[in-house]
């Protein structure tokens, strides 16, 4: 029973350590695209139209992937672009996903108003049936780092508009002017600090009994 209790110290203490090694978890905050500035009667219909979630990858490092509702799909109506978004300081922009490229920098989104950046659907145009459904994925970086916190409004409250074609035929942009879901990174399993001791205090003690054995023989 002691031995089984030894290696089980040795095998927690030598697990956390491994576990230190391995990548962590990468906190992300999801915005919804909720505002509705689609022309034609009702707009895009009802909202919301999807989501653009940041994940923060490393410290110069952040993916932005922008998801659809079912039914909908990005539009080449010359009213905006798939994605117009505004980061503070110099950036690049990088992983396009296969059918979207940079598009202008500054760049207008109808009533939604004026943004840093954007990204077009370079194979989109008007509401065709054929035009991408996404999801649009890409990378910001900077050299002297990024961070979710560096995404911030335009003049006119938006974080985000990407212009689409909704479940009901209609054309527009759609809008984000504020996040809904902000999460963390996941906590470590097992808590790494407490399991870590506790396995280290255990093979600790058998090396102590071990040491007391070979002194008294």
């Amino acid at each position: 029973m002691k031995l089984k209790v030894c290696r089980s110290g040795f095998v927690i203490a030598g697990a956390l350590a491994l576990a230190t090694l391995l990548p962590q978890a990468h906190a992300s905050t999801i915005f919804t695209l909720t505002v509705n500035g689609c022309s034609g009667t009702g707009g895009c219909g009802a909202g919301p139209f999807g989501t653009v979630t940041l994940e923060q990858t490393t410290a110069t490092l952040v993916t932005v992937t922008e998801t659809l509702a079912a039914n909908e799909r990005f539009a080449g109506s010359g009213a905006g672009d798939a994605l117009e978004f505004n980061v503070a300081g110099p950036i690049t922009l990088g992983n396009i996903s296969s059918g979207f490229a940079i598009g202008p920098a500054p760049d207008t989104a109808s009533t939604f108003g004026t943004f840093f950046a954007s990204i077009t659907c370079t194979a989109c145009s008007g509401g065709q049936a054929g035009n991408s459904p996404g999801p649009l994925s890409f990378t910001v970086t900077s050299a002297t780092g990024v961070t979710i916190a560096d995404f911030v409004a335009n003049a006119s409250g938006f974080y985000f508009a990407s212009d689409i074609v909704g479940a009901n035929g209609n054309t527009g942009n759609v809008g984000a002017n504020s996040f809904v879901n902000q999460l963390p990174p996941p906590p470590s399993t097992p808590e790494p600090v407490s399991v870590s001791l506790v396995g280290a205090g255990i093979a600790g003690l058998c090396w102590f009994k071990a040491r007391r054995s070979k002194s008294s023989v």
